[in-house]
């Protein structure tokens, strides 16, 4: 397995010592990625929006009008960028300056001009005291699934995903449209991007923090959205490309959800196969539940982890013909949530491009995907829930009844 990639911003005024630090950091250590370059602090903080590097490279100045408060810049980054490791340099090594250094917040100190040794050196103690490379904890990927359209899958992950972004204010969430179809989550949440998921997982040998982000789109509930193409392209993402991208995007976010095709294909198999969680999306009608029982058998056949696979009912209560039960039976697995069926809040947040959670918050629907959210995140439910019930393993053995009561 290939080391986790280290993200690194450098912050010095040189343009010169930027370039050292930089060929260092290539020669010495491979995984490492120089995703920011800034002149100084104040700069650095303006720019890099979102962004949250392992390791801050930052020089701290020893002569200039700087040089009367040296380590500001450095303690306005500790309190921006807790969980970074900061590098300080500097031309003063005087002891009580480099002192100083340490208890302003730096982790390790270097004298300037930069011996690309001691570079090398100082970042390879710095990860050997953490005992792995210094990154923050990889992403939890959620996929949303379906056998058929229709279903309510792009509805679900949309709303999902906007609710984690509310959910996690501390974290970053994304949107990713796994398709290379014409996309529909541009109409759901009224999007004009430039760019789509091609331009993306094309560019992941070159890819960096600011170029990511350069490529998707922010919506204004502060979720980060990957979508599709504008209009059907014949390029098709093959599952290399996709396990490569997950992997790339969980580094980056806290919360990912893929809105995935249709389709049982390589690239489907290779999203189902990366994410933690997958939702699979079903409704109560003879239609849906075969194509999804004849999906979840080819699950079976690939060896997919069935354990981390939760039906979701969308449109509950539209009809006795066929119950819970006869999706209980049909699919081999319990039911883990239900949405009620409200037609009017969900079509008309489609039509005015905006998220149901946030159109008509006060739906039943809204509600139970809200709770869907913070059981996903957290764990647990905002409160008692008529959609629902966590499973005992004793009524695991026989859910029906459990699951379908009033």
């Amino acid at each position: 397995m290939s080391s986790p990639l280290l993200r690194v911003v450098v912050v010095n005024s040189h343009a010169q010592t930027r370039a050292v630090i930089r060929e260092t950091l290539a020669a010495a250590m491979p995984s490492v990625a120089v995703v920011g370059e800034y002149h100084d602090v104040t700069e650095a903080t303006q720019t890099m929006s979102g962004s949250r590097p392992d390791v801050v490279i930052l020089e701290i100045p020893s002569a200039g009008a700087e040089a009367a408060t040296p380590t500001l810049g450095l303690e306005t980054l500790v309190r921006r960028l807790p969980d970074s490791a900061i590098v300080a340099t500097s031309s003063n090594g005087a002891a009580e300056f480099v002192l100083q250094a340490l208890r302003a917040g730096a982790m390790e100190f270097v004298r300037e001009p930069i011996e690309p040794a001691e570079l090398a050196a100082a970042l390879d103690k710095l990860t050997r005291l953490r005992g792995r490379h210094v990154q923050r904890q990889p992403g939890r990927v959620l996929a949303v699934f379906s056998a058929k359209g229709g279903l309510g899958a792009t509805t679900l992950a949309v709303n999902v995903g906007v609710c984690c972004a509310g959910l996690a204010t501390t974290k970053r969430s994304l949107l990713v449209e796994l398709d290379t179809r014409q996309s529909d989550i541009m109409t759901f949440l009224d999007l004009h991007p430039r760019y789509s998921i091609l331009d993306v997982f094309e560019s992941m040998d070159r890819i960096d923090e600011s170029l990511l982000q350069g490529l998707m789109v922010k919506h204004a509930s502060g979720l980060w959205v990957l979508p599709g193409p504008a209009r059907i392209e014949r390029a098709h993402l093959d599952g290399d490309q996709v396990h490569a991208g997950i992997a790339m995007l969980r580094e980056h976010f806290d919360h990912v959800v893929l809105d995935l095709r249709h389709d049982v294909d390589p690239a489907t198999v290779a999203a189902l196969e990366a994410a933690d969680t997958v939702l699979f999306v079903t409704s109560l009608n003879v239609s849906a539940l075969r194509s999804g029982a004849a999906a979840l058998a080819a699950f079976r056949h690939l060896g997919l982890d069935l354990k981390k696979v939760k039906v979701v009912v969308m449109r509950d209560g539209t009809g006795e013909d066929v119950t819970v039960k006869h999706a209980r039976e049909t699919l081999g697995l319990p039911v883990y949530w239900k949405t009620p069926s409200e037609y009017g809040p969900v079509v008309a947040s489609i039509n005015n491009g905006r998220p149901v959670v946030t159109d008509a918050p006060r739906s039943k629907f809204a509600r139970s995907v809200r709770e869907l959210a913070e059981l996903l995140v957290n764990g647990r439910a905002v409160g008692p829930s008529a959609t629902y019930r966590p499973v005992s393993r004793l009524a695991a053995a026989w859910p029906i009844k459990h699951l379908s009561r009033a």
